[in-house]
C-alpha cells in the first residue's frame, strides 16, 4: 500500500505541475491583457472563451472520462484500437463544434448582447477542431503513469498561448481579434503533440481488436453527456445573467474575480486523474470498498486539507489584495467576487467523480446535476428580477454547488456503509482552520495599517509571516507535512 501511496502522489506531484504552470501562465495572459485591453474589450475576449468552455462539456459527450473507466479494463495490446475509436469520435464533434460557433456567431452575440461578438466567435471557430480530438490525454498518460509527459505537454500549452495570444498585443499593439488569431494559431500547434502523446505509451505495443463498442462507449458516456449538459447551466448561470443584465464591464469585473483558487483545482483535478483509473481497475476486479478503496480515499483526503486549507484562507483574507496586484487597480471590486468563490474550496478537497462514476453510478451523478441546475437557475432569475446584484448571483452560485458537494458526499458515505461525518478528518481541519483565522486576522488588519507597504508587499509580507508561524504551528501538533514531499524526493533519490 505505501509503493502505491507513493507513486500515486508522484504522478499527481507531475499533473499538478504542469498545472501550476499553466497556472501562471495563464495568470500572466490575463494581467496583460487587463492592461493592455479596455475593459469592454476584455469582457468581449473572456466571452469568447465563456462560449467555448460552456458548449464544450456537450460537445465531448462525456467521452474524456471513458477513457479513463475503460483502458485499465482492457490489456495494453487492445489499448491503441480503443484510443483511436475515441479520437476519431473527438475529431467528428470537434469539427460539428466548430461549423456550430461559426454559423451560428450572430446569434449567441445577440443573446449576450454585444455585436462584437459575432466576427471574434467566427475568428475562434476552427479551435474546438483542434483542441477536442486532444481530450482523454490525461487519462491515457494517468493509466499508464506517465503523467510527467502530461506536465510537458501542459507547459508547452500555456507558453505558446502566451506568446501567441500576448505578444501581439504587447508588441504590435493588436486587439482581441489578434490574441483570438495567437489563440487559434497555439490551438494547433499543440493538436498536432497531443496526439502524438496520446499513442506513446502504447507505441510498441499489439494492435489487437479490442472488444468494447461504441455502444459500451457511449452507454457509459451518454449519462455524463447529459450531466454536462446540466453542468453547462451550472458553470454558465451566474456568467450569462451577468454578462446579459450588467454589462461587459461588470462581467470583466466578475471574469478576473469569480474563480476558485486555481491551486485547489491543480491539486483535486491531479488526484482525480490519477484515482480515477485505480477505482475503476478496484471496483471492476470486485475489490473489498472498506479494505482497499476506502484507506486510499482518506489518506488523499486528509494530504488534501493539509495542502489546500491554508492556501485558501491566506487567499480569501487578501482576496482584494491580490485583483490590484494582479490586473490593477480598477479591478479591486473583482476581489468580492473571489473572496465569494473562494468558500466553495473549503468544501472541495477531493473529486468524487472518479469513484461514483467506477461505481456505475451515472445516472445518480446526472440526476444531482439537474437539480442543480433547476435550483440555481430559479433563485438567480429570482435574484435578477426582486435584488439585482452580480454579488449575490454569485453568492447563489456558491450554496447551490456547497449542496451538489454534499449530496455526491452522502452518497459516497453510504457505498462505503459509514456515516458521513466519518469521511472528513475533523481533528485535522480544526487544527487548521482556527490558528490560521487568527493569525490572518492580526496579519491581514496589521499590514493594510502600514500606509508605506504597497499591495504587492502586503501580499509578500503577509505570507512569508503567515507560512511560517503556520509551519511552527503544525510542527508542534505534529501535522507531518514531510509525508506529502518524502515521496517525491525519494523517487529523485533512486533514480539517481
Amino acid at each position: 500500500m505505501k509503493a502505491k501511496e507513493t507513486n500515486n502522489t508522484i504522478q499527481s506531484f507531475w499533473i499538478s505541475l504542469g498545472s501550476l504552470f499553466a497556472f501562471g501562465f495563464g495568470i500572466l495572459s490575463s494581467m496583460i491583457l487587463s492592461r493592455y485591453f479596455p475593459k469592454d474589450d476584455y469582457g468581449t475576449y473572456n466571452q469568447v472563451l465563456y462560449v467555448y468552455n460552456t458548449l464544450l462539456s456537450v460537445f465531448t459527450l462525456g467521452l474524456p472520462k471513458a477513457i479513463s473507466y475503460f483502458l485499465p479494463r482492457i490489456p495494453i495490446d487492445q489499448a491503441k484500437k480503443l484510443i483511436k475509436k475515441i479520437t476519431n469520435l473527438f475529431f467528428l464533434l470537434g469539427g460539428s463544434f466548430s461549423v456550430v460557433l461559426f454559423i451560428f456567431s450572430p446569434q449567441i452575440a445577440a443573446i449576450l448582447k454585444n455585436p462584437d461578438l459575432e466576427l471574434a466567435l467566427k475568428v475562434f471557430s476552427p479551435v474546438p477542431f483542434f483542441m477536442l480530438p486532444t481530450m482523454g490525454l490525461e487519462g491515457i498518460l494517468a493509466t499508464y503513469r506517465r503523467t510527467q509527459f502530461m506536465a510537458v505537454y501542459t507547459v508547452l500549452n500555456n507558453v505558446l498561448k502566451l506568446l501567441l495570444v500576448a505578444l501581439p498585443v504587447i508588441l504590435f499593439k493588436g486587439g482581441y481579434i489578434q490574441a483570438i488569431i495567437g489563440f487559434t494559431i497555439a490551438s494547433f500547434i499543440c493538436f498536432v503533440v497531443a496526439l502524438y502523446l496520446k499513442y506513446l505509451p502504447v507505441k510498441n505495443a499489439g494492435n489487437e481488436h479490442c472488444p468494447i463498442s461504441y455502444r459500451e462507449i457511449f452507454r457509459f458516456s451518454l449519462p455524463l453527456m447529459y450531466a454536462s449538459l446540466w453542468g453547462i447551466i451550472i458553470s454558465s448561470a451566474d456568467q450569462f445573467f451577468i454578462s446579459r443584465y450588467f454589462g461587459a464591464a461588470v462581467f470583466a469585473e466578475f471574469s478576473n474575480g469569480a474563480l476558485e483558487l486555481p491551486f485547489v483545482g491543480m491539486i483535486v483535478g491531479a488526484t482525480s486523474t490519477v484515482l480515477t483509473p485505480l477505482f475503476s481497475k478496484k471496483i471492476y476486479e470486485n475489490a473489498n470498498p472498506k479494505k482497499e478503496i476506502l484507506p486510499v480515499w482518506i489518506s488523499v483526503f486528509e494530504k488534501s486539507v493539509m495542502i489546500i486549507y491554508p492556501l485558501v484562507l491566506y487567499f480569501w483574507f487578501f482576496a482584494d489584495t491580490v485583483m490590484v496586484v494582479l490586473f490593477g487597480g480598477i479591478y479591486e471590486n473583482s476581489g468580492i467576487y473571489f473572496r465569494i468563490k473562494l468558500i466553495v474550496n473549503l468544501f472541495t478537497m477531493i473529486s468524487y467523480i472518479g469513484l461514483i462514476l467506477s461505481i456505475g453510478a451515472n445516472k445518480f451523478y446526472a440526476n444531482v446535476h439537474l437539480a442543480h441546475a433547476f435550483l440555481l437557475i430559479t433563485l438567480e432569475y429570482i435574484c435578477v428580477k426582486l435584488f439585482p446584484s452580480p454579488y449575490l448571483i454569485t453568492t447563489i452560485s456558491v450554496i447551490c454547488r456547497i449542496a451538489n458537494i454534499f449530496a455526491m458526499l452522502i452518497f459516497i458515505s453510504k457505498y462505503f456503509k459509514i456515516r458521513l461525518v466519518e469521511l472528513f478528518p475533523l481533528k485535522l481541519m480544526v487544527q487548521i482552520l482556527v490558528p490560521s483565522i487568527f493569525l490572518l486576522l492580526i496579519l491581514r488588519f496589521g499590514l493594510i495599517r502600514l500606509s508605506f507597504l504597497n499591495n504587492l508587499l502586503i501580499l509578500i509580507i503577509g505570507g512569508i509571516l503567515y507560512f511560517a508561524l503556520f509551519y511552527l504551528w503544525s510542527s508542534y501538533k505534529k501535522i507531518d507535512y514531510i509525508s506529502i514531499i518524502k515521496p517525491l524526493f525519494i523517487n529523485q533519490v533512486k533514480k539517481q
